[in-house]
């Protein structure tokens, strides 16, 4: 039985984890977080926005994740993701403003399309889980 496994975190920006050794991972899916412990089966799944929360010897540390996917291969789980950031780069005053300003473009005062009205939708959830994300520091 492994005792610990590897972790891989990327974004369309770059690499934000590379072979980080961890022993537990909660992942955010559409289905609902699941638990990785080592010798866990082979699975391909897609991700939800949430926070990813990665167990090392050294502790726990904090990330989010916005849709992408997540494969459990082996000793390694790999994470495909739209946006990452982890707890301690929130910028809380950022994430404030933004969610403020979400919140006043669905408040109904304009006209929005599908489109916008997604758009303003995730923009909102992305702010609020950068705020948790920022409480868990």
């Amino acid at each position: 039985m492994a005792s610990a496994f590897k972790l891989n975190l990327f974004t369309p920006k770059g690499v934000v984890i590379k072979n980080l050794e961890c022993n537990d991972i909660v992942i955010p899916t559409i289905r609902g977080e699941i638990n990785i412990l080592p010798d866990h089966t082979h699975i391909l799944t897609e991700l939800s926005t949430g926070v990813l929360i990665v167990k090392t010897a050294m502790g726990a540390r904090h990330f989010s994740v916005t849709a992408g996917l997540c494969r459990v291969l082996k000793d390694t789980v790999t994470i495909l993701s739209f946006t990452s950031e982890s707890a301690e780069d929130i910028d809380q005053a950022r994430a404030k403003s933004a969610k403020a300003k979400a919140i006043d473009r669905l408040s109904g005062k304009e006209n929005l399309t599908d489109v916008d009205l997604i758009k303003f939708r995730r923009k909102l959830e992305r702010a609020e889980l950068r705020l948790r994300l920022a409480n868990l520091k």
